[in-house]
C-alpha cells in the first residue's frame, strides 16, 4: 500500500488510497489540530515555600478545544548560578478556557496549578525564568519565552554575604589578636548574612578562599570553613575570619583557632590578592527513626542544597618581602629583612637555611653551610694531625694547640647553630644572628679567609603548622623588584616554599635584590611558579613550544602556546577529550613532540648547567613568555587555534594543510593582521600563519563543571 503519512514539512498526504487485487485494507485516518500557542506576561504570587511555589504560565490560543499532555520545560538565568535549562518534574497539561490556555499540572484528582521547587530547579540570589512549552500532538511547534522576554518570570532570593572590620565595640577585646588599622593580610573581618526569609533554618556552609587562576580549581589546603543556621542570631560570633589565615574564633573570647598563615595568592604574582567565597545552603536532614530489631533501614534520602557560583569577598593589597640581606660583620653571619603588607600583629614563622657557593677545580659548586664548614674544618684538622707526626720537620706550637682543643666532636658542637635556624617576623620585620665566627679558633678563621670567592646565601621557607595544613608554596609574599636588576618588572613570588626568582628557581641571594644575570643562575632550573602537580605538563608544554618555533619572535611562541591551550576541552573532533596541554600536544598533531630539540630543551630545563642546547637563553625568555598563557591569565590571542609554516611545509615537499581550506560551520581565517602589528611595507618577523574559527560560537569549550566530570569519570574508569 502506498503510504498516506508525510513527515512535517514535506508535501500535503495524497487522499487517494491504492490496493492491490487480492487485498484488504484498513485505513486509518488521524487528524492533528494546529495549535497556536502565545504566551501572555501573568501575576506572579511571591515565594513562601522552598518546596511549593505556585506559578501561572498562561495566555491565548487557538485550536485548543480540550486538555492536551504538554512538555514544559524552564529557562534558568541568574547572577548567582549558571545559564541553564531544567525539565519540569510533573506531568504537565494545556488546558483551555475559551481563547485562553493555562499549563496545569497533573495530580490524583485530575490537574492542579503548577508548583516549583526553589530547591529542585537551585533557584538564589537575583534572576529571571523562561520556558518552553512543546505539545504532545505529532506536527506542532513548541513555544519558547526567553527569560529576557516581558513574558519571564523575576525572582529575587537574596543570598548574600558582606565582609567588613570587625566592628570598634569589639577592639578592645580583640586588639592584641588581630587588631583593626587597616584591611590587609592578617585583619579580622566579620561575615554578615544576609538571606532572604524562605532560607531560614537552613543549614549555610562558607569557603573562603584565593581567587584561583582561570582553568585552576581552589586551592583545598588554603580554605577556611564556616558552618551555621541561618537566622541564628548566635551565629554572629562565629562568623569572624582573619584574611589569608586558617584561624577561625575559638571558645574563649580573643582566642583563635588554627591561627596560622594560608595561602595569600595565586601561583601568579600580583600586587592585588583576591578572596572569593562559595556557599552551599542544605535542608537538614530528617531526625533519624529509632532503630528497630527486625526492619531493614531505608536509605536516606539524598540532601537538597542550594550552592551558587563563587562570589567575590574581599580584595587586599598583596604582602611583599621589601628587604632581606645577608651580612658578616665583626664576625657574626646575620639576616635581616622587612615585610610590608600585613597586619601589624602578624608573626610569622620562618625557617632559614643557609647555602655556600665556592669554586672547585673550576667548578662551582653549592652545599649547606653547616656541612662545607664541618668538611673545611675536618680537613684541617687531618692536616695539622698529619703535620704534628711528620718527623721530617721541626713540630709546629700551633699544631699541638689545634689538635688539643678541636676534636671532631668539638667541630660538631661548635656548629651546632647552623642547625635548625628559625626566625619570627614581628611587625613586620625580622633579624637573626645566623652563625659567630668567633666561635671558630682563630687559625680557622685565618684559614677561611684564605678561601677566594666564596659567596654565602639563604633559603626562606614558611614554618609547616601540622602535618595536614603546610603553608602552601606562594603562602608568604612577593619579593619587592628593583629596576636594574630583574629581567622583568613586577614580583617575584615564593616557590617551592622558599622564596625564589622569577627566571630562575633558586633561593635568596647575598643582597636584598634578585639578579637574573651571572654565575647564580646557572645552578638553578629556569622553571617558574607552576603548581607542583602540573610541572611535568608544563615541560612538555615548553619544550613542545622551543620545538615548534625557537627561532621565531615571542609573538610566534606566544601563538604557538595560546593554540595549544584554545584548544583543551573544546567541543571539536578529538579536542574534547583532551583535558590537558600535554594530551593535546600528544594527540593533534604537534611534530615537535618527542623530537631532538625537544628533548634538549626538557634537558636544559631539568639542568641547566649540564645543558649543552645553543638556544638555552632562548629557553628561559620562552618560559618568561609562555607561564602567564598557560595558567590562563593572558587572554586567548584571537582564539587562535592552528598554525602552520609555509616555510617548513615547502622544505619537506607538502602542500598546504588541509585545515586551510576546511569549510562549513570548520571555516578558518587568517589572523596575522592581529597579531603582528607592521608598518606597510616592512617584512613580517616570523614565517607562521594563524588561524582561528571564523565562527568559534560553533565551537565552545567545556566548562569548569564539565571538565571535573570528565576527569572523575575518567578516573572512576581508571579505579574501576
Amino acid at each position: 500500500m502506498a503510504p498516506t503519512e508525510n513527515a512535517p514539512g514535506s508535501e500535503a498526504p495524497s487522499t487517494t488510497c491504492h490496493l492491490p487485487l487480492g487485498y484488504d485494507g484498513v485505513v486509518r485516518i488521524r487528524a492533528a489540530p494546529r495549535i497556536k500557542l502565545t504566551p501572555k506576561r501573568q501575576e506572579q504570587p511571591a515565594p513562601r515555600d522552598l518546596n511549593d511555589w505556585p506559578i501561572q504560565i498562561g495566555g491565548e490560543c487557538e485550536n485548543v478545544i480540550e486538555p492536551i499532555p504538554c512538555r514544559l520545560e524552564w529557562i534558568i538565568q541568574g547572577d548567582s548560578l549558571a545559564d541553564k535549562r531544567a525539565s519540569h518534574p510533573r506531568e504537565t497539561l494545556l488546558v483551555p478556557k475559551g481563547k485562553t490556555f493555562q499549563v496545569l499540572e497533573k495530580d490524583a484528582t485530575g490537574h492542579r496549578p503548577l508548583r516549583v521547587s526553589i530547591l529542585e530547579l537551585g533557584l538564589i540570589g537575583t534572576g529571571r525564568m523562561g520556558y518552553r512549552i512543546e505539545p504532545s500532538l505529532f506536527g506542532n511547534e513548541a513555544a519558547e519565552i526567553l527569560p529576557t522576554a516581558l513574558e519571564g518570570i523575576a525572582y529575587a532570593l537574596k543570598a548574600d554575604i558582606h565582609f567588613s572590620l570587625l566592628a570598634p565595640a569589639f577592639e578592645e577585646q580583640f586588639q592584641k589578636v588581630i587588631g583593626l588599622l587597616g584591611t590587609h593580610v592578617g585583619s579580622g573581618i566579620q561575615l554578615e548574612p544576609n538571606f532572604c526569609e524562605l532560607f531560614k533554618g537552613l543549614q549555610a556552609t562558607v569557603d573562603i578562599h584565593p581567587t584561583p587562576p582561570e582553568g585552576l580549581e581552589p586551592d583545598e589546603q588554603a580554605t577556611v570553613r564556616m558552618e551555621w543556621v541561618v537566622g541564628d542570631s548566635a551565629a554572629a560570633t562565629r562568623l569572624r575570619w582573619k584574611v589569608g589565615f586558617a584561624s577561625t574564633p575559638g571558645d574563649a573570647e580573643g582566642e583563635w583557632n588554627q591561627d596560622h598563615l594560608l595561602a595569600t595568592g595565586g601561583v601568579e604574582s600580583t600586587p592585588k590578592l583576591a578572596f572569593q567565597y562559595q556557599l552551599t545552603l542544605t535542608r537538614p536532614p530528617p531526625p533519624a527513626p529509632e532503630k528497630k530489631e527486625k526492619s531493614a533501614q531505608k536509605p536516606a534520602a539524598p540532601l537538597e542544597q542550594l550552592r551558587p557560583l563563587p562570589r567575590p569577598a574581599l580584595t587586599v593589597d598583596r604582602p611583599r618581602l621589601t628587604d632581606f640581606t645577608v651580612s658578616l660583620n665583626n664576625g657574626e653571619l646575620a639576616i635581616q629583612g622587612a615585610f610590608e603588607g600585613f597586619h601589624e600583629n602578624v608573626a610569622l614563622d620562618l625557617q632559614l637555611k643557609p647555602y655556600v657557593l665556592y669554586t672547585e677545580a673550576d667548578t662551582q659548586r653549592i652545599e649547606e653551610l653547616g656541612d662545607y664548614l664541618e668538611g673545611f674544618l675536618m680537613e684541617l684538622l687531618s692536616e695539622r694531625r698529619f703535620n704534628a707526626g711528620d718527623h721530617s720537620r721541626a713540630p709546629r706550637n700551633e699544631d699541638f694547640l689545634f689538635m688539643a682543643t678541636c676534636s671532631p666532636d668539638d667541630i660538631q658542637a661548635r656548629l651546632a647553630p647552623l642547625e635548625n635556624l628559625t626566625v619570627t617576623s614581628r611587625q613586620n620585620r625580622f633579624q637573626l644572628t645566623l652563625f659567630n665566627l668567633k666561635s671558630l679558633p682563630r687559625e680557622d678563621v685565618q684559614a677561611l679567609k684564605k678561601v677566594k670567592g666564596l659567596e654565602v646565601f639563604v633559603v626562606m621557607t614558611p614554618m609547616p603548622h601540622g602535618a595536614d595544613k603546610n603553608v602552601p608554596v606562594w603562602a608568604l609574599t612577593d619579593y619587592a623588584a628593583r629596576e636594574g636588576h630583574n629581567a622583568s618588572a613586577g614580583f617575584a613570588p615564593f616557590d617551592s616554599g622558599a622564596f625564589v626568582s622569577r627566571v630562575f628557581a633558586s633561593g635568596v641571594c647575598t643582597s636584598n635584590y634578585v639578579t637574573p644575570s651571572g654565575h647564580i643562575e646557572a645552578l638553578y632550573s629556569p622553571m617558574p611558579v607552576i603548581p607542583a602537580d602540573r610541572r611535568e605538563e608544563f615541560e612538555i608544554f615548553v619544550a613542545t613550544i622551543c620545538g615548534e618555533s625557537i627561532g621565531q619572535s615571542p609573538t610566534a611562541w606566544a601563538g604557538v602556546a595560546h593554540t595549544i591551550m584554545n584548544r583543551v576541552g573544546r567541543k571539536y573532533e578529538i579536542w574534547e577529550r583532551c583535558l590537558s596541554a600535554a594530551e593535546i600536544i600528544q594527540n593533534t598533531g604537534f611534530e615537535a613532540y618527542q623530537k631532538t630539540l625537544y628533548q634538549e630543551a626538557i634537558r636544559c630545563m631539568r639542568a641547566p648547567a649540564h645543558s649543552q642546547m645553543k638556544d638555552r637563553d632562548k629557553v628561559k625568555a620562552i618560559i618568561d613568555v609562555v607561564t602567564p598563557i598557560f595558567m590562563r591569565q593572558a587572554g586567548n590571542m584571537g582564539d587562535v587555534v592552528y598554525f602552520y609554516s609555509p616555510r617548513a611545509q615547502s622544505d619537506k615537499g607538502r602542500s598546504t594543510p588541509a585545515f586551510v581550506s576546511q569549510g562549513g560551520d570548520k571555516t578558518l581565517v587568517c589572523i596575522n593582521n592581529q597579531l603582528f602589528k607592521t608598518a606597510p611595507g616592512e617584512k613580517r618577523p616570523d614565517d607562521f600563519l594563524f588561524y582561528a574559527f571564523k565562527n568559534p560560537e560553533k565551537w565552545p569549550h567545556m566548562t569548569q563543571e564539565e571538565i571535573r566530570q570528565a576527569r572523575k569519570a575518567r578516573a572512576d574508569k581508571k579505579s574501576g
